[in-house]
């Protein structure tokens, strides 16, 4: 084997069994149980249509969500094959391994998506897997974000069989995209910014590439239905009254209303009517500053051919211009997207996640460009961010996903929304079990329901130790994660209950999670 195999494939063994040892430090988040609960409506209602037997699954209103179910759907059959279902540590665990080893596919498929672009250059497919894998914020949401980290698996397996389509351009290949297609459309509607783009293509090549007939055409007039059939099997929402409910639905994810605000540079700004940098601001303070020069290199390079051949009705030079101008649209085009239709969005930026491995393809275009200037630099540079953000990693372990890059500083729990999900309550509440002795049991006031889910999750031997209370006056402990604003002035101030901490995360100085003894004295 080649060098650059061995360190592929060392890179991979290395990221599965990292994982499997540090799986059980990542806590639960706001959405896992409304998004375990739908699972089990989607599997109780199809299992009831093919007359298949089932136990008791949580069902409440059996209301069904607006997308596609299938990965809660395989992890509600594990939990009822695992006999996992009355131990919440056990189903949510379960839970997390299948989205970290979800993640682990998507950087298969975006290391071979490399490969397909950079065939002579062996290195490249493994430093934009390393540039991938080693951003902290997605690195953390691969094991408890049970939406947006699913469509951003299923969109990179997709980009990758667009790519090998667009190389190849049998009917084969475009059967395998079809179904990627169609998987991604199943997890959430954004994607359909990919399915417009692949018609997009096939369009802008029968129009101005002239090829003298029109197989592309007829790609298109397969490749829409199919998908749009493909995606029904696994959707259960959608199986009646069909067309009214699929359109329903993906109106719905243009104007969905959440009557909450935003924390964005001090400033609280309502989500439905965001500002339009909100989503770049995001990307721009989260993503570490090394790996931003070369994605902003990618993208000043990829527009700048494009203009140029523009003028001669060509978007792309070569197979090789073409796939950096497809992530382009691929990462650029929802972003636009959500900007023209003023799209709610709620805290941060997990909801674009999906469009962060195309730029990071641009950042590997970026490199390249750099290294035909800097041969020596541009090693040097991407090198030592990947160092230093790997060393903030294992910092901030098990909080990276409130990390932020160092063009930010001070005060940042009053100026950013933090751990707004809740996920830190896991290592809050064990680091509390730990200070309480054996054969003792405190009660904890929790400020929000993560906190709550958080404690029924926890390890056997910690959750013997905590109890959830739910008035002030009977709890031992006040746990919060400073989502209300007044909070964050009171701890400033150390005022209340705030005087007397127990617990406080606080990766790279930032407070980010406490627990608190429930006095004011």
């Amino acid at each position: 084997m080649r060098p650059h195999q061995i360190f592929s494939l060392l890179l991979f063994a290395t990221y599965f069994l990292v994982g499997w040892l540090i799986v059980d430090d990542y806590g639960v988040t706001y959405d896992e149980a409304v998004q375990r609960r739908q699972g089990h409506v989607a599997v109780a209602y199809i299992a009831d249509q093919l007359g298949i037997n089932h136990p008791p699954l949580a069902t409440e209103g059996r209301s069904f969500s607006e997308y596609g179910m299938l990965f809660q759907m395989i992890a509600t059959v594990a939990e009822v094959e695992l006999g996992a279902m009355d131990d919440a540590y056990r189903f949510y665990r379960i839970r997390h391994v299948l989205g970290y080893l979800l993640f682990g596919l998507a950087l298969i498929f975006f290391y071979r998506t490399l490969r397909i672009r950079w065939p002579t250059q062996h290195w490249y497919p493994l430093l934009g897997t390393l540039l991938l894998v080693l951003t902290p914020r997605i690195f953390a949401h691969a094991f408890f974000n049970p939406k947006d980290h699913v469509l951003l698996v299923s969109y990179v397996i997709a980009s990758y069989t667009l790519a090998r389509f667009l190389q190849r351009r049998t009917y084969g290949a475009l059967a395998w995209h079809v179904l990627a297609s169609a998987l991604a459309l199943n997890t959430r509607f954004p994607a359909l910014t990919l399915v417009g783009g692949t018609v997009a293509i096939l369009l802008w090549e029968q129009l101005f590439a002239r090829p003298g007939n029109f197989r592309r055409l007829l790609q298109i007039a397969l490749y829409l239905p199919t998908t749009f059939l493909l995606m029904l099997p696994f959707f259960p929402y959608l199986w009646v009254d069909t067309g009214s409910r699929l359109t329903g639905a993906i109106a719905h994810m243009g104007s969905y209303t959440w009557d909450s605000t935003n924390l964005l540079f001090g400033d609280h700004l309502r989500a439905t009517e965001l500002p339009f940098y909100y989503i770049p601001a995001w990307i721009l303070i989260t993503t570490p500053i090394g790996y931003l020069l070369f994605m902003l290199t990618g993208v000043y390079r990829t527009i700048r051919q494009s203009l140029l051949g523009l003028r001669r009705l060509q978007l792309w030079q070569d197979f090789g211009s073409q796939l950096d101008f497809v992530q382009l649209g691929l990462s650029i085009g929802p972003i636009i997207v959500i900007i023209v239709l003023h799209s709610t969005v709620y805290n941060g930026w997990r909801h674009l996640h999906f469009v962060y491995p195309g730029l990071v393809f641009l950042a590997i275009t970026g490199y390249d460009y750099a290294c035909s200037y800097f041969a020596r630099a541009a090693p040097l540079v991407l090198g030592l961010a990947l160092t230093v953000t790997l060393i903030n990693m294992v910092r901030m372990h098990p909080l990276q996903q409130v990390y932020f890059n160092y063009f930010i500083h001070g005060q940042l729990t009053a100026r950013f929304d933090m751990d707004y999900w809740g996920a830190g309550y896991r290592e809050a509440l064990v680091q509390l079990a730990e200070q309480v002795p054996e054969g003792q049991t405190v009660r904890v006031k929790c400020q929000n329901w993560p906190c709550v889910d958080n404690i029924r999750a926890l390890p056997p031997a910690a959750r013997g130790k905590i109890v959830a209370e739910s008035e002030w006056g009977k709890a031992d402990y006040v746990a919060t994660n400073f989502y209300w604003p007044q909070e964050s002035v009171d701890v400033r101030n150390r005022s209340g209950i705030f005087a007397h901490p127990a617990v406080e995360l606080t990766p790279r100085g930032d407070l980010v999670v406490g627990i608190y003894h429930n006095r004011s004295d």
